[in-house]
């Protein structure tokens, strides 16, 4: 999967997620004071219906002629009673309640209802009525309704980001089947044109045909590196690596030297310094895809008549230009694949995607510093 296509994902999984999660916690957040609601309702509707059963009760206490009075007690509920000043006469519950002015409210999990009696029955002028709150059972259905949602949710957004994708895939599709049928024609007419360069006796040649030989070589030599990466594009899952302890110190010089005639041709100068016989267990093929990558594009975009400089060590190989650098920005689309900054100097972007697969597979660390206007090091450490 592409990394283009990674962000596209993202970007509308994350959209589409968190717009669909609000509206649902909003509708569950309403649904959940509506149930509240709901729940307040019945409950003052049973502690009023307590209070009407109580006053009944204080009235036949009233009315009683003994000398002995019985406060009347209940399974369902508690009660208190309290003179005109609001100071209690009598409750069977411990709580202490200051608030008359409303009429229903709910504290620590008990739910209260004061009533005013117009009758003074017992002295008593208000009647506060407690009784246990029923619990707000909606818990497990909101989260199994959750759940549901989540679902269909993560669901329908998988089936809009393949709809979002389709005409990216079908772009890349069509992208990735010219290459092949670019690579497939470009294979002959590049080992003949490299083959009857190198069988021209360049002694008969007068300076303007030399020249001219060479600027035909130098584009050779670029066709020919552009046909090696669509090869490896297209083959390195196919192909099985053959590692090896390699000299990459004599490797490396070959490849440079390989590079001298572009070089030359942008009036460019490699400032050398190679450590002999520095080795590393890779594919020689592979380290060759790497390091022409890495040299060709230093080569490609370092400003005419400047100093390309290659390091090799034993823990690493460094590559500094003087080119146009990158910017930040750029730096952090370098990897993808088909990326390209500067269309003047042409190809398919496939560079550094090459070097980060290759990188990858060996764990090699790959930093890249740039600075706009001053130039690009490349460096890799294993």
């Amino acid at each position: 999967m592409y990394k283009s296509e990674k962000h596209t994902i993202y970007y509308v999984l994350g959209l589409y997620l968190s717009s669909t999660l609000l509206l649902i916690a909003t509708l569950f957040t309403s649904y959940y004071f509506y149930q509240q609601e709901q729940l307040f309702s019945e409950e003052k509707k049973q502690l009023k219906k307590y209070t009407l059963e109580l006053t009944g009760k204080l009235l036949d206490v009233h009315e009683d002629d003994s000398f002995t009075y019985k406060y009347p007690r209940y399974e369902n509920f508690k009660s208190a009673i309290y003179d005109s000043d609001k100071k209690i006469i009598f409750a069977d519950f411990h709580e202490v309640i200051d608030d008359f002015e409303e009429e229903f409210f709910v504290l620590n999990k008990k739910s209260y209802y004061v009533s005013y009696l117009k009758t003074h029955y017992l002295g008593a002028a208000y009647i506060v009525v407690q009784k246990e709150m029923q619990p707000l059972s909606i818990l497990s259905d909101t989260i199994v309704i959750a759940i549901v949602v989540i679902i269909i949710t993560i669901l329908t957004s998988i089936f809009l980001v393949k709809i979002v994708l389709k005409p990216m895939r079908d772009t890349l599709h069509l992208l990735d089947n010219f290459i092949k049928d670019t690579t497939h024609e470009l294979n002959t007419p590049i080992t003949t044109i490299l083959a009857n360069i190198e069988t021209l006796d360049k002694n008969k040649c007068d300076a303007k045909s030399l020249k001219n030989l060479q600027r035909i070589k130098i584009a050779s030599m670029s066709i020919s590196n552009l046909y090696e990466d669509l090869v490896y594009l297209l083959l390195h899952q196919k192909i099985l690596s053959v590692n090896k302890e390699l000299n990459i110190s004599q490797v490396l010089e070959e490849r440079i030297h390989y590079f001298e005639l572009m070089a030359q041709a942008k009036k460019l100068h490699f400032n050398l310094a190679i450590t002999p016989d520095v080795v590393f267990a890779i594919d020689k093929q592979k380290f060759e895809r790497l390091v022409d990558n890495i040299v060709s594009n230093a080569i490609k975009y370092t400003n005419i008549a400047t100093t390309i400089r290659i390091t090799l060590e034993h823990s690493g190989l460094s590559v500094f230009d003087e080119g146009n650098g990158m910017s930040e920005a750029e730096l952090q689309k370098i990897y993808d694949k088909y990326v390209r900054f500067d269309r003047v100097q042409g190809g398919f972007g496939l560079g550094y995607s090459i070097i980060k697969s290759i990188a990858d597979e060996y764990n090699i660390e790959i930093m890249i510093d740039s600075i706009v206007n001053k130039g690009t090091k490349v460096t890799l450490r294993w």
